[in-house]
């Protein structure tokens, strides 16, 4: 009997495409007919606009008419010109009424003028304005009166630059007058980002935490004149915070307690994180005696505290599911033993730069049956003395994310010894381990699962090395490494599910196998050719015309397409473009 699936209601639709996580790898549900098309235009509800929107359409409006249901729009990649152009576009539209969260990032100063008249239409719930280099009280003063109902605001700065006044330079950057601005606008303010504001003082803390009663999280990274009386007088007072984040605070000395009421400050506390800061075990032992309810713990770059007190607090706190002790270089392998027994729930795990070898992380795999995301980046694995330990008799299958880069050390036997315990595993990172040459094939074997690999900068993989079963890999970072032609052909009969791949650097690749990738991985999204100099000039216009899938190309060198050219590949939907952002392979 035939079913028709036209008859099913929307809302059960709904659930269907809601489900359809890795939609972004595929060709837009929208093709398949109408009715898709008007379900998916209705629950888009977040929307990235990118310079090459304005390049082909010169507008934004049809895409706001089209998704009227938007309610967060990321605007970071956009040209300074742009931008202005798109906040125009957003407060003449219909999205007004629907959209609680814009993203302004990265930009070099804020369109205030612009954000007033958006905020007279929209009410925001969620304000981001990171790495805005020229971000200053007056910006606050506008934002605060613009978007009063603002709930979370990101006002972190990555750099600074100088404006320029009548008698010379200056620089713009927020101080505690911005901050009190700030607070006394949004009453409703429940989690803020002041990291690398360096001028912020205590009397920031003072501001936010007297005037916003409804504060929960409070970040504030790398602002070194901000001492620790200020971050008791926020955990004292502002009783629902459950998140702190901070650095290098001044005033910590002696046995000196992170609460001023042990009993009542911070009695929601859940994640903890501390970098670049000294503090002694009596200070840990403060957190423990207050019994909070902690579920991540962050101290990165603190290495004043003993082992012992640490594995004080970590005895207590047996539920945290977050751990972070990065840059930690008293950790030994045996103080991670004993730690994973009493750390069963533990879910993520960061070691990196820590002192450590396989058999901290074999203590892991076997213990923390839970454990999802692991980072033991630039440790010593491989620096074992004597043999390596037995393989585990039992495999965790609960670990999907394992990052293993810059351990110079790590053979292949290693390697295919960690992953063989690591069954289910869907991402991989062992860039930079100059020893890994012809293990990938068999690691590929044992984790059928893995979609995300990178194996950059490992100059003697020369080809996988794999089997003659298809894998399910979606996504290749081999850039700067040893693969040849070989290689590149093996990868493209094998691995059918390829949708970015990362070939940069790669000397022994030529035009024949690029040709011969493209031809068969027919779901090629992006690649990345930068560097590839034995390739011909035409390949990129040959890469566009051939694949429709290409959505994004980095050609071996700018040089090689003209600006007409590439807004011809445009218009066939791929984009050419020397920045390689959005390769990048990092922890997220």
């Amino acid at each position: 009997m035939s079913q028709n699936y036209d008859e099913l209601p929307d809302e059960i639709w709904d659930l269907i495409l809601t489900q359809l996580t890795d939609h972004h790898h595929h060709e837009p549900l929208s093709l398949v007919n109408k009715h898709l098309l008007s379900l998916t235009n209705h629950n888009r509800h977040k929307l990235t606009v990118t310079n090459p929107t304005y390049t082909i359409h010169t507008t934004l409006t049809p895409l706001l008419n089209r998704f009227n249901n938007l309610k967060s729009l990321n605007l970071t990649q956009l040209t300074h010109n742009n931008l202005v152009t798109a906040l125009t576009e957003i407060t003449n539209s219909l999205i007004v009424n629907t959209l609680t969260s814009l993203d302004i990032s990265d930009h070099d100063y804020v369109p205030i003028d612009l954000l007033m008249r958006l905020g007279g239409k929209c009410r925001l719930r969620v304000l981001k304005c990171g790495n805005v280099a020229r971000l200053g009280d007056e910006d606050l003063r506008g934002i605060a009166k613009a978007f009063p109902d603002l709930e979370e605001v990101d006002l972190s700065c990555g750099k600074f630059k100088f404006a320029v006044r009548e008698y010379g330079f200056y620089e713009v950057m927020i101080t505690d007058e911005g901050v009190e601005c700030l607070a006394s606008g949004l009453r409703d303010l429940v989690r803020v980002n002041l990291s690398k504001n360096s001028l912020l003082t205590d009397k920031s803390m003072y501001f936010l935490s007297e005037k916003c009663v409804r504060l929960e999280e409070v970040v504030v990274v790398d602002c070194t004149l901000i001492t620790m009386r200020g971050v008791r007088f926020v955990l004292d007072n502002s009783r629902n915070v459950r998140v702190m984040g901070m650095s290098v605070v001044l005033g910590l000395r002696g046995n000196e307690s992170l609460f001023v009421d042990g009993g009542r400050s911070g009695r929601f506390l859940s994640e903890l994180s501390f970098k670049d800061s000294d503090f002694s075990d009596e200070f840990l032992d403060g957190i423990v005696e207050a019994r909070l309810p902690l579920k991540s713990v962050s101290f990165v770059d603190c290495n004043k505290y003993s082992i012992n007190g640490l594995l004080r607090l970590l005895h207590v706190y047996r539920l945290i599911k977050v751990l972070d002790l990065s840059r930690n270089y008293s950790l030994s392998d045996d103080s991670v033993i004993v730690l994973s027994e009493c750390l069963s729930d533990l879910v993520k795990v960061r070691f990196n730069f820590c002192k450590l070898t396989s058999t901290a992380l074999f203590a892991l795999v076997k213990n923390c049956l839970s454990l999802e995301h692991v980072e033991l980046s630039h440790t010593c694995l491989g620096k074992e003395e004597g043999a390596v330990m037995d393989v585990l008799k039992r495999p965790n299958s609960s670990i999907k994310y394992m990052n293993l880069s810059a351990n110079s050390d790590m053979s292949d036997e290693l390697l295919v010894q960690i992953t063989s315990v690591c069954p289910k595993l869907k991402v991989l990172h062992v860039s930079s381990c100059s020893r890994i040459t012809g293990s990938i094939g068999e690691i590929l074997n044992n984790c059928r699962e893995i979609r995300n690999l990178s194996i950059q900068n490992c100059g003697g993989v020369k080809n996988l090395g794999l089997r003659m079963e298809a894998l399910k890999l979606e996504k290749l970072y081999m850039g700067r490494s040893g693969v040849n032609n070989d290689g590149l052909r093996e990868l493209a009969v094998r691995c059918n599910e390829i949708v970015k791949i990362d070939i940069s650097g790669c000397q022994y690749v030529t035009t024949d196998a690029v040709i011969y990738m493209v031809k068969n991985c027919e779901k090629l999204r992006e690649v990345n050719l930068m560097g590839c100099s034995n390739l011909n000039v035409y390949i990129v216009n040959w890469m566009v015309h051939t694949r429709p899938s290409l959505r994004k190309v980095i050609p071996p060198s700018y040089g090689v397409t003209t600006e007409s050219q590439r807004l011809d590949m445009l218009h066939h939907g791929c984009q050419v473009s020397d920045l390689e952002k959005s390769f990048y392979c990092g922890n997220k």
